[in-house]
């Protein structure tokens, strides 16, 4: 019998059960969405826009396919300035989603703000699907934003509460597998769908799984530690015992120590104790949060500032300076790369711990990102191709999962929430800046972009060697911060 079935079986030791695995499962639909939409205009940029004209083998006229015959155009003239606002806007509603995710959360529970979620993702999504103009698609670029923001805040926020401690990282990881696999998802219907008649299926394709995700939420429990917070102390035991299964008392203890640590009264000495969760603001300015609040905004920016945005966004447009024909392809290849080495990193996360992957990861990323530098000045296409490979690669073994898995672990238990929506809030203001500035930065400076994110990257490394703790199998806030 496996490790994996004999967890399974028995629900005891490390918790591991269907429940805690479907749950995890529907929670992380939510990233697949945000993975989605982040990438979901990088193929059909040319064709949408109008740059480029694509027809399928069949060849009728546009004027007669169902999306002709119901009023929708073949694509909306957008130049490069448009285009990029549109692809950037979507980290506006992100940043704005993010900010009032952790309060929503708070106030209505991780589940109800998902499904109310999922109905938001819906509309933005049928927007997208049925634009004409540059306005409708602003408009739905900000809406499916809005949804990507909350969903990647609770996402992180209810695995974090729901996971065994051992699990932590494996678990955490999942976030950033769903992103890339929602990646992978919007690249490979591109592969059948980016063409001049039917890109407007690919956003359409993001309010099925709004659907779906609103659908498997009804089957989830809401998170035991927002029910113990809300006072429902009978229910979080109930909701902990299905998750990890094993005793009823083991669950209730679990539960009581929950209690200690909101209260303070924990047996371990603590420097730090918070019996209620900090306001935005008051995270922002108080003295307490300082630390973690820093190592917080550096590693949830430098993931951006890394540029790997350059690549999921317009990885198209970069690989087709020398391979015009074969782009899309390849943009499939580095997206199937991405989800595969995630999926590694969750396997060795929790082994390795978080510090040397994070900067093992970065200084691959500074090195790998000098190699695409020089393929493009060059006009090498095998090198070119062969760093961006290794450069996703780089990004998905340590930059891209950890981040979003360590704001949990850096916070004291009655701030995740508040860190999480802050840390998230940095990573969408990073986004926002590589998705806006990296276009104008590629047709000014050309290959040569790619060295700042070489700069950033290796500086990153020194930063985290010296400002971040390990957090592997730390089970308070006290034991994370000792000796920083």
């Amino acid at each position: 019998m496996s490790e994996t079935q004999r967890l399974l079986g028995s629900g005891k030791t490390r918790g591991l059960t269907r429940t805690l695995i479907f749950s995890t499962f529907v929670t992380c639909l939510g990233s697949v969405q945000f993975g989605y939409h982040t990438a979901e205009l990088n193929a059909p940029q040319s064709v949408l826009s109008c740059s480029e004209f694509k027809i399928p083998t069949e060849g009728r006229p546009y004027d007669e396919t169902w999306l002709g015959r119901h009023g929708m155009k073949q694509c909306v003239p957008l130049d490069d300035m448009d285009f990029g606002v549109i692809t950037a806007v979507f980290c506006i509603g992100g940043l704005i989603g993010s900010c009032f995710a952790g309060p929503l959360a708070g106030a209505v529970g991780r589940r109800t703000a998902s499904m109310a979620t999922s109905i938001l993702g819906l509309i933005g999504s049928l927007v997208l699907f049925s634009s004409n103009s540059y306005a409708a698609l602003f408009v739905g670029r900000i809406i499916v934003g809005l949804a990507s923001g909350v969903y990647v805040v609770i996402t992180s926020l209810f695995i974090n509460e729901i996971c065994p401690l051992e699990l932590k990282g494996a678990f955490g990881s999942m976030n950033q597998l769903s992103i890339n696999s929602g990646i992978l998802l919007t690249q490979t219907l591109a592969l059948k769908w980016a063409d001049s008649y039917r890109w407007r299926w690919l956003m359409f394709a993001g309010g099925v799984a709004s659907v779906t995700n609103f659908v498997l939420w009804l089957g989830v429990e809401e998170s035991p530690r927002w029910l113990l917070s809300k006072g429902h102390i009978y229910g979080a035991v109930r909701v902990l015992h299905k998750l990890r299964g094993g005793s009823y008392e083991a669950a209730k203890q679990e539960v009581q120590e929950w209690e200690s640590e909101q209260s303070g009264s924990g047996t371990e000495a603590q420097s730090y104790s918070p019996t209620k969760t900090p306001t935005p603001w008051e995270y922002l300015r108080g003295a307490a949060y300082a630390k973690p609040r820093m190592a917080i905004a550096v590693i949830l920016t430098a993931q951006q500032f890394c540029g790997i945005n350059s690549i999921i966004l317009y990885g198209v447009k970069v690989i087709s300076q020398l391979l015009p024909d074969h782009a899309i392809q390849v943009n499939f290849a580095i997206s199937i790369i991405n989800v595969v080495m995630t999926f590694i990193a969750s396997l060795i996360i929790d082994r390795l711990g978080r510090r040397p992957l994070l900067m093992g990861s970065a200084a691959a990323m500074g090195v790998t990102a000098l190699a695409i530098s020089i393929g493009i000045k060059a006009s090498m296409a095998i090198l070119l191709v062969v760093s961006t490979l290794l450069y996703v690669t780089s990004f998905a073994l340590g930059l891209g999962p950890i981040p979003l898995l360590i704001i949990g672990e850096l916070s004291a238990p009655s701030d995740i929430a508040t860190a999480q929506s802050f840390g998230t809030v940095c990573n969408w203001l990073g986004t926002f800046v590589v998705a806006f500035a990296f276009p104008i930065l590629h047709d000014m400076l050309g290959g040569y972009v790619y060295m700042i994110f070489t700069f950033v990257a290796l500086s990153f490394v020194s930063w985290v060697y010296r400002n971040v703790p390990e957090t592997k199998g730390k089970e308070t806030y006290e034991q994370v911060w000792n000796g920083y």
